[in-house]
């Protein structure tokens, strides 16, 4: 790969990062994983040329380009495992809340029944 081939690779990954950092700072996850197909392949189109060898020799702008991508990559890494644990944890209140309020009784031996479809209308099941 020549320096202006890596460039040019650089530069469509530069731009699929600033697209995805605008969809993380507006919270757009299915934008975000549209977008992670052409993430991917230009990421392994540098990952291939970077294992042939392709950077041995380049001005240091280059690499540090190179290098800035790969922190930038980290950033967005810990950004969406971020977005994913909330997504998660929030999942889980409003599993927990819908569990809370199920309307039930018990019978004559103690065991739990519970009313059919119900939920929050303590006063029409009582």
């Amino acid at each position: 790969m020549t320096e202006i081939s890596i460039a040019s690779c650089l530069d469509l990954i530069e731009q699929t990062f600033e697209r995805e950092a605008e969809h993380i700072v507006r919270g757009e996850m299915a934008e975000i994983g549209a977008l992670a197909r052409t993430k991917v392949e230009h990421l392994e189109t540098l990952y291939k040329a970077i294992e042939a060898g392709a950077l041995r020799g380049q001005p240091s702008a280059l690499i540090k380009r190179v290098e800035k991508l790969q922190a930038t990559a980290l950033e967005h890494d810990r950004h969406l495992q971020a977005m994913r644990f909330g997504l998660s944890r929030m999942i889980e209140r409003i599993e927990r809340l819908q569990s809370d309020t199920n309307v039930g009784s018990y019978n004559q031996y103690g065991a739990r029944v519970q009313f059919s479809n119900s939920r929050g209308r303590f006063e029409s099941k009582a």
